[in-house]
């Protein structure tokens, strides 16, 4: 009898673990089936967007953590300072779709954006804004990382230029009431007191 009593005791906690090796072993084939869809409609989605999808070594090999897989990263490259960022596909077609078709960083969509506000977009919008930032990042690549003191003195001459210019269009601009008002202001009006004063000697 004793023995039936531990057959029995012994039984539930075997079906437990048969349960539950059984229940790790569909989690782990949901997830896995979940992972490869979502990658597959992923790559499918951004494939024509030139997009590299980031490698994955043992996606399937459990790991447990984090829940899900809907959200698959990928690594893109900002069309203006070439940094790279890990984005999820969605995200990833909004900003191109923003941005006509050119993906750009956090950074470089916000100085668009300023651009834009500025009115110095030269009235193309969203893309004159987004190739002037463009034409700034490859001279930025191409001095200031390459000889930074070179790009110092470039910097230098640039402020010079714009001061000048600024100096010369705001005197063109108004140049017959600027002399008007400073011949004004130099001509001091003679008073009483500054006249001479004629003694009568007697």
């Amino acid at each position: 009898m004793q023995i039936m009593a531990v057959n029995t005791s012994l039984e539930p906690t075997n079906c437990f673990l048969l349960l539950s090796k059984n229940k790790d072993q569909a989690e782990l084939r949901r997830s896995y089936s979940e992972y490869s869809n979502t990658t597959r409609a992923a790559d499918h989605l951004v494939a024509g967007a030139g997009v590299v999808a980031v490698a994955s070594s043992g996606g399937a090999s459990g790991g447990g953590g984090g829940g899900g897989g809907s959200d698959v990263e990928t690594t893109v490259r900002c069309a203006c300072c070439s940094v790279t960022e890990e984005c999820t596909a969605a995200y990833i077609c909004r900003i191109r779709a923003a941005h006509y078709g050119d993906w750009v960083c956090g950074l470089c969509a916000e100085a668009v954006r300023e651009r834009m506000r500025g009115g110095g977009g030269g009235g193309g919008g969203v893309e004159a804004a987004l190739r002037w930032h463009m034409e700034v990042c490859r001279d930025f690549n191409s001095t200031t990382r390459l000889n930074p003191k070179l790009s110092l003195a470039g910097s230098m001459r640039d402020i010079a230029r714009r001061s000048f210019n600024r100096r010369t269009t705001a005197s063109t601009s108004a140049a017959a009431t600027c002399h008007d008002q400073l011949r004004a202001a130099k001509t001091m009006a003679r008073t009483l007191s500054c006249q001479p004063r004629y003694l009568q000697v007697i």
